[in-house]
């Protein structure tokens, strides 16, 4: 293969925005993601208040808050940004609620909490958010998008999406790769028990909205999933072709927390003048190999710089060079899959193939810390991404799996979540 850093798709001495995205605007598309729509900003981060690794849900009554927050490119500290917060059912669709009826306080807050980037060679002014807060109370359980505006811009320049739930069912998972489309082989099936207890609800079938997650992906979740027994009790979920997923792989890693040394799956770290670049290991296809074991966080990312003592604003942004050879184009659309892209496929995951060099690659500016990743296909948009033709699919592989359920209550005008619950991981 080629060595690309001098044959970059794109050209280090350009802009910054030129340099990341081929569009500086995608349309936004119903429902709601967490997705980021301008070129400047970077490294958007969904998770509950001190646990940066789990899923973006937090209790209604609890006293924890989702910790929003995201990098702006360059030393603007001046710009100004308003937040609004929206309601959403259970498909991430607007609610018919009305403003005062599930936030408590004011829209278009302003973005106060922000630190400008320390001793790094690329520019950027960090920002976090925290909801609830004395500003913005939530009323009632359910989804949320916080909507970034700049003062003065129509356009949110992201989508930041979370969960509010109120435990009014329990929800009693297993994980088994001995499903009804083969035992132990490249599937594994998801069965659960909603239990509703001793609360003053009466659950009926009709009135539940079940949505089953695989490590936080979007593109291959099972929606509005129907049970196969139901009883005062509870309602039973097994044997149900919507809860049989492709098993996957163990995610690929590689640790860039310094640039003094190459961390874990890089090949060379380089200075070209002014940004620092990591070249990573060429990745292999793993379709018709061997399962290995492998201790990854499904995905996530971890921020961090070695000798930093805040690694939100001393961590600095690298551009990161993937590579995947590969003799001959895919018939699908590879992407890489991870939380860096927010687990989207777009325009910003996509890895391009180039003939000459023999294979994908794709050039990425990342912020500092250890990530996970693996390469997909996808077929159309509206499509479930494919792991078996790059990672292949292993029943062993240690998945993360969460349940939402959503219930739509007599008289009310919007989906409760009233129950979560998340099995595996690391």
């Amino acid at each position: 293969m080629k060595n690309r850093i001098g044959a970059m798709r794109v050209a280090p001495a350009m802009t910054v925005g030129l340099l990341l995205w081929g569009a500086l605007f995608e349309v936004q598309a119903q429902p709601f993601r967490t997705e980021i729509f301008a070129e400047d900003v970077h490294t958007l981060r969904v998770a509950p208040e001190k646990q940066w690794e789990a899923a973006p849900v937090i209790g209604l009554e609890q006293n924890r808050a989702v910790v929003i927050s995201f990098d702006v490119l360059g030393t603007a500290s001046d710009r100004h940004y308003t937040y609004r917060i929206v309601h959403c059912n259970a498909d991430w669709k607007k609610s018919a609620l009305a403003t005062h009826e599930y936030l408590g306080g004011l829209q278009d807050n302003s973005l106060t909490d922000y630190k400008p980037s320390i001793n790094t060679t690329m520019d950027y002014v960090h920002y976090e958010l925290m909801v609830p807060n004395k500003q913005a109370k939530l009323k009632v359980s359910g989804n949320y998008v916080v909507q970034i505006f700049e003062e003065g811009v129509d356009e949110p320049l992201l989508n930041a999406c979370f969960s509010v739930v109120e435990h009014l069912v329990a929800v009693q998972m297993t994980i088994s790769p001995d499903t009804d489309k083969g035992v132990k082989t490249k599937f594994q099936a998801v069965n659960f028990d909603i239990v509703y207890g001793n609360n003053h609800i009466k659950m009926l079938d009709k009135d539940l909205k079940v949505f089953v997650f695989q490590n936080n992906r979007h593109d291959n979740a099972a929606r509005f999933v129907k049970t196969t027994l139901f009883n005062p009790a509870k309602t039973t979920f097994e044997h149900n072709p919507a809860l049989i997923f492709d098993a996957g792989n163990e995610y690929r890693r590689f640790e860039m927390t310094t640039t003094q040394f190459e961390g874990m799956n890089i090949e060379a770290v380089n200075f070209a003048k002014p940004y620092y670049h990591a070249t990573l290991r060429p990745d292999n296809f793993r379709s018709n190999g061997v399962y290995a074991f492998s201790d990854d966080l499904n995905g996530k990312v971890m921020i961090r710089n070695k000798d930093a003592k805040d690694s939100n604003c001393e961590a600095d942004y690298e551009f990161v060079h993937f590579a995947l050879p590969c003799p001959q184009p895919l018939p699908d659309k590879v992407y890489i899959l991870s939380e860096a892209f927010n687990n989207l496929l777009n325009s910003r995951s996509e890895v391009v193939y180039d003939e000459g060099a023999g294979g994908y690659f794709a050039d990425v500016l990342l912020k500092q810390g250890y990530y996970n990743y693996m390469y997909v296909t996808q077929s159309k948009p509206t499509a479930a991404a494919q792991t078996a033709p790059i990672e292949g699919d292993y029943y062993q592989a240690a998945n993360e799996y969460s349940v939402l359920v959503y219930a739509r209550m007599p008289g009310k005008q919007y989906d409760q979540l009233v129950g979560f619950q998340t099995i595996g991981g690391f």
